[in-house]
């Protein structure tokens, strides 16, 4: 595939393991690589299973190679999956030996965006978001989109279906959100609902504002905040949505409906050693559709030597079964 796009550039990243969750992934982030011009890189990690004899010593199992060939069967199947949802795009996979979330952010380090299911085979029947996908979202070092499946347990469609909704919240990090939320309008030639949430707070009586009054400090500052934006992206028809209560919520009852939920990773009023705030969770865990998690860029950490990961692609059988020896 010499002719296909995106070649040299920086991929956009997926992980999937053989769940719906992953499925609806892998359809938006094709798609998505497909509208960036880049190459779509599809990530699976494995464990070989572990047992211990009478002296407790730990080794590998007899697996043979069934769960390796059914780890490359996945990505085979997602492979080809991907190439009928963008024909045009250069598609490469990658087997990995080690836990799922160190491995995915390891290899986040060189990708431009980050695309993960919400809860994967193994995850617990209930939670909406895995452990998986929530470490990915909070300490990835660049974008990351988590895709919940419909309700129906079907995979999210690839197309778009609504609107761009943004959280604004007159934050640095907001204003990243909106960028990437313009962005994503631009490709799909949609709108954005940009969402403003004020919140009650106590008073002493002597100092009260008029409610009037905070309401249009809290429209201009959601004006100003994208107002510049207008600017880079023009064309794109914004909506503007002021809403008293908790932001979690108003952004989680916008998500009905809209094509993606983009929120910064941590908000104006977030703790400073928070990786991921408290509403970005809980839009993450409640939202029925895609969410973006946005966050500055930060250079590359060391996360690479966490993984322990071992890569199968391009190994030839022999070396695979010295790696099983000297795992």
């Amino acid at each position: 595939m010499t002719n296909a796009t995106g070649a040299g550039r920086r991929p956009v990243l997926v992980g999937v393991d053989g769940s719906i969750s992953a499925q609806a992934a892998l359809a938006w982030a094709a798609t998505e690589a497909s509208s960036r011009h880049r190459p779509l890189r599809i990530v699976h990690a494995f464990s070989w299973p572990m047992t211990s004899n009478a002296l407790g010593m730990a080794f590998v199992g007899d697996a043979d190679l069934d769960l390796q060939a059914a780890a490359e069967w996945i990505l085979n199947e997602a492979a080809a999956h991907a190439r009928e949802v963008a024909p045009d795009t250069k598609v490469s996979t990658d087997l990995f030996v080690g836990p799922a979330a160190p491995t995915l952010l390891s290899e986040a380090q060189d990708a431009d965006l980050v695309v993960v299911g919400s809860r994967g085979v193994g995850g617990f029947r209930g939670l909406l978001v895995g452990s998986v996908s929530a470490t990915v979202a909070a300490h990835a070092p660049c974008p990351v989109v988590v895709v919940h499946p419909h309700r129906d347990g079907t995979a999210f469609p690839a197309s778009a279906t609504g609107r761009i909704v943004v959280g604004v919240d007159g934050s640095e990090i907001s204003s990243e959100a909106i960028r990437f939320a313009c962005q994503q309008a631009a490709r799909r030639h949609i709108g954005i609902t940009a969402v403003h949430a004020a919140m009650t707070t106590r008073q002493h009586p002597s100092l009260r504002v008029p409610a009037e009054i905070v309401d249009q400090i809290d429209w201009q500052l959601l004006a100003e905040a994208m107002e510049s934006k207008r600017v880079l992206f023009p064309g794109i028809e914004v909506r503007t949505k002021l809403v008293h209560g908790h932001p979690a919520q108003a952004l989680i009852d916008s998500s009905a409906g809209a094509e993606l939920i983009v929120v910064g990773s941590r908000g104006r009023g977030g703790f400073a050693g928070m990786l991921l705030g408290s509403i970005s969770q809980a839009v993450l865990q409640h939202a029925v559709c895609p969410v973006a998690v946005v966050r500055p860029h930060r250079t590359p950490s060391a996360t690479s030597s966490s993984a322990g990961r071992l890569r199968f692609a391009g190994t030839s059988p022999d070396e695979l079964s010295n790696l099983k020896e000297q795992s």
